[in-house]
């Protein structure tokens, strides 16, 4: 629509189109073409409640959005809870491993700790962030563990998800397939989380008293609107952009402050960025567990065929974080402790990480819709080095777990779909 007014200067010479923002225009208003519906009815039992491996099996109709893992420990009696303790995202402890295949893909690999990590990254705010963490099981001490039964909700952070409204994904079109969709989760045993004093009478029960997957589906209303009702999937293909994260590498590190690694294993295509946390064996290995008590590394540098790709001088790597994407790389914790013979929650902390980054920086949540290049690390080695952090002192047990993160297209075709990187 023409403008009946002359253009200022800024309207000159700035580039871009003219658009209508006064009235409802085609420029500026979108909507929906094809109906559906959403809901979460699918629902699988675990096979295995005392631990081990259980596997979730969707069968190619509906689109698939995110998947939910529901776990409940029981209730115990007052003698039994003595000196036992959970810490908060107790939930994503419990995990072992998470593997999945889409149709036929092949199958990949994540671990406890990276899909809480891979899941943290991917909200939008802190609090949801907070949230998620302790809707993954809230920390407990013996006297809420006999209140009443424990429940864990497990975001499953997989290829294809996000853990909000926005920046949400399609639903992966798995009418497109032919083979069903695989996820196997493997759960630690319920000693494996507890924190335990050992004092007389004390219970860990030998069981999850509940554990399910919970499905979030999309359904067309009319599936004359699929896409292999209207094409010949067997003579095209549909590009679904991911992004796609590797399963972690776990590096033990040498008693000394200054750090140095080369980092390897890398895939064939683009890495975005790559992620980075430390862990203390001892937070874990005692009495009194804090699984999720990361630390992240100060006086960062990261170079490939000697060029400085990310340097973050004096723990200023927060701050880059932050201006570089929403939030700096962290999330709410509480402490467990030990006093007097029972499990104590004592004061808050922060689990920190940090991302090193090959792209431009760009808003993550929209990423799927415009594609940023990453860097394809032709000789397959990073070079990372770094100090440990200046609070903490320079034990023998940490471990830096270091997970690296692609641009990714799933093509399905055929019934079925493959990633290509």
């Amino acid at each position: 629509m023409e403008s009946s007014l002359s253009e200022s200067v800024q309207q000159l010479v700035r580039p871009g189109k003219c658009v209508d923002v006064y009235y409802p225009d085609p420029q500026t208003a979108q909507k929906q073409c094809i109906r559906t519906t959403q809901n979460t009815r699918y629902v699988q039992s675990f096979a295995n409640l005392t631990g081990g491996s259980s596997v979730l099996t969707i069968p190619p109709a509906n689109g698939i959005q995110d998947i939910l893992i529901i776990m409940e420990l029981p209730a115990l009696a007052p003698g039994a809870a003595a000196g036992l303790g959970l810490s908060r995202g107790w939930g994503y402890a419990a995990i072992k491993t998470v593997s999945f295949r889409y149709g036929g893909s092949s199958q990949y690999f994540l671990s406890g700790q990276q899909l809480l990590q891979n899941a943290l990254r991917k909200c939008p705010n802190g609090s949801s962030r907070d949230d998620l963490l302790s809707l993954g099981g809230d920390a407990q001490t013996a006297a809420t563990l006999v209140a009443g039964p424990q429940r864990a909700y497990v975001w499953l952070s997989l290829p294809h998800t996000i853990p909000s409204a926005e920046g949400k994904l399609p639903p992966l079109p798995s009418d497109l397939l032919t083979t069903q969709i695989q996820i196997t989760c493997e759960l630690f045993p319920p000693s494996a989380i507890f924190s335990n004093l050992a004092e007389v009478g004390a219970a860990v029960p030998n069981a999850y008293s509940f554990a399910e997957f919970q499905v979030q589906q999309v359904q067309m209303e009319n599936r004359g609107d699929a896409l292999a009702a209207r094409v010949d999937m067997t003579q095209n293909a549909l590009s679904y952009p991911i992004e796609f994260s590797q399963q972690e590498v776990v590096i033990p590190l040498a008693n000394a402050v200054g750090q140095s690694v080369s980092l390897t294993g890398f895939r064939s295509g683009e890495c975005k960025s790559i992620s980075v946390w430390m862990t203390k064996d001892s937070d874990t290995a005692g009495a009194v567990k804090n699984p999720f008590k990361w630390y992240a590394p100060e006086d960062v540098t990261m170079t490939y065929a000697g060029e400085v790709y990310a340097r973050f001088d004096k723990g200023s790597g927060a701050l880059w974080n932050l201006v570089n994407g929403r939030l700096s790389p962290g999330v709410q914790d509480l402490d467990l402790g030990s006093a007097a013979g029972v499990i104590t929650i004592t004061t808050p902390r922060i689990d920190k990480w940090l991302e090193l980054p090959f792209s431009q920086s760009f808003d993550p949540l929209t990423a799927h819709s415009f594609y940023m290049a990453g860097k394809s690390i032709t000789n397959g080695i990073v070079n990372l080095t770094f100090n440990m952090p200046a609070a903490t002192p320079a034990d023998t047990d940490y471990k830096l777990h270091v997970a690296y993160h692609y641009n990714a297209v799933l093509t399905f075709s055929q019934g079925t779909c493959e990633y290509v990187l």
